[in-house]
């Protein structure tokens, strides 16, 4: 299993020396559900400077006022020679069909791929990644190694996305409540105590976990079952902090990861009733 990050700055190099294979970097206005956001000439340095894997994620849905961008878009990240681009919109896989550009696609469903009918249905049109669901279980996961010739991705720690809105949450959260507005909060769902971190950028509001999945305790079944791709997100770690993740995967070392991380194994075990079969 080849690792990536995630990370939230542009020191790329720092964390690429360190045992990682390569980083997945989000696009700028054509992203979602990210901290940080990168920009066609961020990603030409990072290829300028480096050889390893590099994935773009264009994820967010695309307005037919932005087609033409993003061809353009499409045009530069196939000339730059990206390894990838996570898609969600199919705006984006029929511009590549359409005009035959030699990009990488792997599908970025979100919730959506959860099994391996879905993801052949897309190795078929041309798709030959996708990035699986956080809300499957291990079960299901390995089913799915098991009846598709796809390369997968999983997340193996960072902090799942919950929902996306389109609308202006916290901005209206905050003007009805006569407060100074701010772009990142923690909330508590009253019944479950479960925490959540709502943040509002110009795309919408994202909901995400506040409680970080950690799947080291199944890492080595996963590498041994043949998924592909692990991906590993600094969230609000530091330099030093998540290094110490970086090297805990490579010579792995559960106890580590989990002293850093905690022990939340998500739907690993359980079956979420919120799942398209």
């Amino acid at each position: 299993m080849k690792l990536l990050g995630v990370i939230r700055g542009n020191n790329f190099l720092e964390y690429l020396d360190n045992c990682l294979d390569g980083m997945i970097l989000p696009l700028e206005s054509f992203s979602v559900d990210y901290f940080k956001y990168y920009s066609i000439s961020d990603i030409k340095e990072y290829r300028k400077n480096t050889d390893k894997l590099l994935y773009v994620v264009i994820n967010k849905m695309i307005f037919n006022n932005e087609l033409d961008s993003l061809f353009k878009v499409l045009k530069e990240l196939e000339n730059i020679k990206v390894d990838g681009v996570f898609f969600y919109d199919l705006a984006v896989l029929n511009l590549v069909r359409e005009n035959n550009l030699s990009i990488n696609l792997i599908y970025n469903g979100t919730h959506m791929v959860t099994n391996s009918d879905t993801i052949n249905l897309y190795y078929d049109l041309g798709v030959k990644g996708a990035y699986l669901s956080n809300e499957i279980t291990k079960n299901e996961v390995l089913n799915i190694r098991s009846n598709t010739k796809s390369d997968l991705f999983i997340l193996l720690l960072g902090n799942p996305v919950v929902a996306m809105s389109r609308r202006n949450l916290l901005t209206s959260y905050f003007a009805n409540k006569n407060k100074s507005k701010s772009d990142l909060i923690t909330i508590k769902e009253p019944k479950s105590g479960q925490e959540f971190l709502v943040k509002e950028d110009s795309n919408g509001t994202t909901f995400f976990y506040n409680k970080r999945l950690n799947l080291s305790n199944v890492y080595k079944e996963l590498k041994d079952s043949g998924i592909n791709y692990g991906i590993i997100e600094q969230g609000d770690y530091s330099s030093l902090e998540y290094k110490e993740l970086i090297n805990a995967f490579v010579n792995f070392n559960k106890k580590k990861i989990d002293e850093l991380v905690g022990y939340n194994r998500g739907f690993l075990y359980r079956e979420t009733i919120y799942k398209v079969k």
